[in-house]
């Protein structure tokens, strides 16, 4: 009876007032969609595709226009032969397009292609973030969620064992002792089960803030648990293939980085040679507007700094620098995604061996307990070697928990490097 009411008791506690589900890909679709973080990716974005628009602005045609109306006076003898002016009326017009400059013209134009590339790789790459993040923080959830299973399963055994205790104690077979450890051990399971719930709220709540939602608003709940996982052989052959071709982003990345460098040196050096521009003007002025001078002028202008103070020899080295270490970090991360790969495989084949192996631990663990218990009520063996089985039940089966949690991290892992 002790049992029943208690068990009712947990079960209405543990009811949540939220019963929203989503799944685990619906939660990233909403992250995508409407989250604080895709809107600062987009942002980043479009910092980068306007950096290209302000590297080729100096090649563009220049218009620049000007206009003027002066009242004038002063208190000087008027020379009736050369009166001097009432007011003064100005409109002038320049037009400028430059046409060579060392070769930096088609550079940038390249740059900014290049740059919009790294812009829809930066929003690709964002994407994929958020798609990791998210899908980590709904995973935690069902780790918690199976943690608290467990938890609620202890003090129902613990409840049990009580209730054990308390037969044997009137069949004469054991003393008050038994009956007072046992409600000690009770105690720790309820202890244990309250941390559990604070941990499962705070893994939703985390949960909702990832995906874009507010901490207080109505809880979404993910749904699932982290047995449910792909044939994870196929991802691993799928990213096999992809680092064969280089097709993985951060490759892709860090090339368009590298030939963003190797651009802005080839600029730099072009700022070595001179510049020639095509210019036109045309001006007018007078007292009255339908009495104006006109003038124009149309011609070629070269500009050459000869001498600058070793400013464009500085940054022609500086920027020679920044495409040698691009390069390197080209190496670099082609190295680094190898050995990623090759380290997810090692894990992703060896939590498969770990888990069938422990599967075999939990269901003999289960066994052994619920043996134990049918030697406790015989008087064969003492409570505290029960709560030894006990123990090691529950401890075989968050061990399994936190191997399905590991593979889901590693699938979590492949399936970010999948992103292209």
């Amino acid at each position: 009876m002790i049992k029943k009411i208690f068990a009712t008791i947990i079960l209405l506690y543990l009811i949540p007032t939220f019963a929203i589900g989503i799944t685990r890909e619906a939660a990233v679709e909403y992250a995508l969609k409407d989250s604080e973080a895709i809107r600062m990716i987009m942002e980043s974005s479009k910092t980068l595709r306007s950096r290209g628009e302000q590297n080729t602005a100096f090649s563009k045609p220049r218009v620049t226009w000007n206009a003027g109306y002066l009242e004038m006076g002063d208190n000087a003898p008027e020379n009736p032969m050369f009166p001097s002016p009432d007011r003064d009326i100005s409109a002038e017009i320049q037009i400028s397009k430059l046409f060579y400059a060392g070769g930096r013209i088609g550079k940038v134009r390249d740059l900014e292609k290049n740059l919009n590339n790294q812009a829809d790789l930066l929003e690709i790459s964002g994407k994929r973030d958020i798609r990791k993040q998210v899908r980590m923080a709904f995973d935690t959830v069902l780790y918690q969620k199976a943690a608290l299973d467990i938890l609620k399963d202890r003090v129902e055994q613990r409840l049990t064992e009580l209730e054990d205790a308390q037969d044997l104690r009137e069949a004469g077979m054991v003393t008050s002792l038994d009956v007072r450890q046992a409600k000690l051990s009770l105690n720790f399971a309820k202890n244990e089960l309250k941390s559990g719930e604070a941990s499962y709220r705070e893994s939703l709540i985390n949960f909702n803030l990832a995906i874009g939602r507010s901490g207080d608003a109505e809880l979404l709940i993910p749904e699932g648990n982290l047995e449910d996982t792909p044939n994870l052989e196929d991802i691993l052959s799928e990213l096999n293939a992809l680092l064969s071709a280089e097709n993985i982003l951060d490759i892709k990345s860090a090339g368009t980085q590298a030939d963003a460098a190797r651009l802005n040196y080839e600029i730099a050096r072009g700022e070595e040679l001179p510049e020639v521009l095509l210019m036109a003007s045309g001006k007018s002025g007078g007292e009255e507007p339908d009495d104006m001078d006109e003038s124009w002028n149309i011609g070629i202008q070269a500009r050459w700094n000869i001498i600058d103070g070793g400013l464009v020899r500085a940054r022609t080295a500086s920027a020679k620098a920044d495409m040698r270490k691009a390069k390197e970090n080209v190496s670099k991360t082609k190295k680094a995604m190898a050995g990623e790969v090759e380290k997810i495989g090692v894990n992703i084949r060896s939590l498969e061996q770990r888990i069938r192996l422990q599967r075999e631990a939990v269901e003999l663990s289960e066994k052994n307990y619920e043996d134990a218990r049918g030697h406790y009520r015989a008087g064969m063996i003492t409570l505290t070697r029960l709560g030894e089985f006990n123990l090691s039940y529950a401890e075989a089966r968050f061990n399994l928990l936190g191997l399905f949690f590991l593979q889901r991290e590693q699938m979590n892992n492949a399936e970010a490097l999948l992103e292209k």
